[in-house]
């Protein structure tokens, strides 16, 4: 099998997975996107401790799991906000005192990496599970919600924006690309990419107007730049972190594609740019 029916094949089921599971409720959204951070928290050490690098993945993947259950508890209308700030504080502590203890090498180093996957891959998806809630009057992302208000539409819309630049930067940027964009991280984006990438997706943030109206048309609009924007930076971070550790792919979970974050890189680093465009917009 080549590797673009891998790719393809691979794309397709799991992108009608991850969208029947944000549909169905929000329940489903959240476990689905549970098994994403635990999964990228997973490839993160990996990486981290095949190319030799100091890490402590039980601390890093346990820090993941308590982030994001946090974060989904304060989506269900549970009042943890102050909680999110003091508990992993006080596990930070702890886990400093381990360190401490521990008699290994490089403890500041093992720290350090620990806790940059935390908040590179958990705080963005735990910041995720906020995003989708609205009320009649069309305000989201509220620190108090109404379980009934949960709106699939907001995810998928984020999603198909992402969706929509890859796919546009693609074919623009193989069949017209000259100009690089990037050359020193990303050898093949080029600017014709860039520009049709983001065609692409203001097109379809018009269509996501019309088929779901939670939004104003300048909201669409300025939510497509800032997706397109931060989501193609976040490639870039993506292709930089690689080319450090001098690695083709983050892993090989998903066949065609290679491993979680290599796949989800645009999409965590646009969340924490579009919740703060959200909640500074409704």
């Amino acid at each position: 099998m080549s590797n673009l029916l891998q790719r393809i094949i691979t794309g397709v089921l799991g992108a009608a997975f991850m969208l029947t599971a944000i549909w169905f409720s929000f329940y489903s959204f959240a476990a689905i996107f549970f098994l994403v951070t635990v999964l990228s928290s997973y490839e993160y050490h990996q990486l981290l401790t095949k190319t030799g690098i100091p890490n402590n993945a039980g601390a890093g993947i346990a820090g993941s799991i308590l982030v994001y259950v946090l974060f989904t508890m304060q989506a269900l209308h549970f009042n943890m906000s102050a909680i999110l700030i003091a508990l992993p504080c006080l596990l930070f502590m702890v886990y400093m005192l381990i360190e401490l203890f521990s008699q290994k090498d490089q403890p500041i180093t093992r720290v350090a990496y620990t806790i940059a996957g935390i908040l590179y891959i958990a705080v963005p998806f735990g910041l995720l599970t906020l995003i989708p809630w609205s009320y009649p009057s069309g305000g989201c992302i509220r620190w108090e919600h109404d379980a009934r208000a949960y709106q699939f539409e907001i995810i998928f819309a984020l999603l198909f924006l992402i969706w929509a630049n890859d796919v546009g930067a693609y074919f623009v940027g193989k069949t017209i690309g000259k100009h690089k964009l990037f050359e020193r991280i990303s050898p093949k984006k080029t600017w014709e990419g860039s520009i049709g990438g983001l065609a692409t997706a203001m097109l379809f943030s018009y269509l996501l107007y019309y088929f779901y109206g939670i939004f104003s048309i300048p909201v669409w609009m300025g939510l497509c730049v800032i997706v397109v924007i931060s989501g193609s930076l976040g490639d870039l971070v993506e292709s930089m972190i690689k080319r450090t550790l001098q690695v083709k792919d983050s892993g090989t979970l998903l066949p065609g594609h290679g491993g979680f974050l290599d796949r989800f890189d645009a999409l965590i680093f646009a969340i924490p740019f579009v919740y703060t465009y959200l909640t500074l917009t409704q």
